[in-house]
């Protein structure tokens, strides 16, 4: 069982996470400028909140477990109407988010069924939630970056699935490699429509921490290694998936 409280906590002394939060949302925002984006929904918002770097929207609802998270993002909306917070549990709030007054043209879930324990049953809700027009965005880390291939070779670990003691210390669950995550995707009843990965990772999160402390490298290194994935398809510290509800389980709303 996930410690909300423990992970909030914890999160906010991750080394290198904020800069990992902006390459993953600037991913994030690419992909919305592929889709329909009118109505979104994120799930977890952390402490920067996706309408925070992206305004072009008439509804973003989000609903976040962690109370200084939730906090945080009511602070920052300044209770504007078209921002509706939710602070709870994702599959707590399908059947009330299924029957609110906006169709969902876009999804997030960004890095975030990795952590969970029951991933499926996340999917299943997020299936529930969506329509057959939806986009449903999904990212989270992954096993054959470049780094944790690097640490394979290494020694440092057995095989590129490994968890690492940071995983361990943040609740992460599995690793996921491409294939994995699609077929994770596949099993609820989405049906990915592209994928990718994003930034090349050489260093855990701890060694670009400490890289950028002692001033070894700057930002512009960090978007030098996002721009050099193109050269190293799908070793990006992270991969995403964008998919569509399946035929089979198309519905209509209760």
């Amino acid at each position: 069982m996930r410690n909300i409280n423990d992970y909030v906590e914890k999160y906010y002394n991750e080394p290198f996470e904020p800069y990992m939060v902006q390459i993953r949302k600037n991913n994030i925002i690419k992909q919305l400028h592929k889709y329909r984006h009118t109505n979104i929904l994120e799930i977890g918002c952390g402490l920067s909140p996706l309408f925070l770097d992206f305004q072009e929207f008439k509804n973003i609802v989000i609903v976040e477990p962690g109370e200084d998270f939730v906090v945080n993002a009511r602070s920052l909306s300044e209770n504007k109407c078209d921002i509706q917070i939710f602070q709870g549990f994702f599959e707590d709030y399908v059947d009330k988010l299924k029957k609110i007054a906006i169709e969902f043209d876009f999804i997030v879930c960004s890095s975030l069924i990795h952590e969970i324990d029951n991933p499926q049953k996340m999917l299943a809700g997020i299936r529930d939630v969506a329509n057959e027009n939806t986009i449903i965005h999904i990212n989270v880390p992954n096993a054959q970056s470049f780094h944790r291939i690097l640490a394979k070779e290494m020694g440092m670990i057995e095989n590129i699935h490994e968890q690492s003691s940071q995983m361990k210390l943040m609740q992460r669950q599995r690793t996921y490699d491409i294939d994995l995550l699609k077929q994770e995707i596949t099993d609820s009843g989405l049906v990915v429509i592209d994928s990718g990965s994003y930034f090349i990772k050489p260093f855990t999160h701890n060694q670009l921490q400490r890289c950028l402390d002692e001033k070894i490298i700057d930002e512009e290194v960090l978007d030098g290694l996002v721009k050099m994935e193109k050269y190293l398809p799908g070793m990006g510290a992270e991969i995403y998936v964008n998919c569509k509800k399946g035929r089979d389980h198309l519905c209509t709303k209760s």
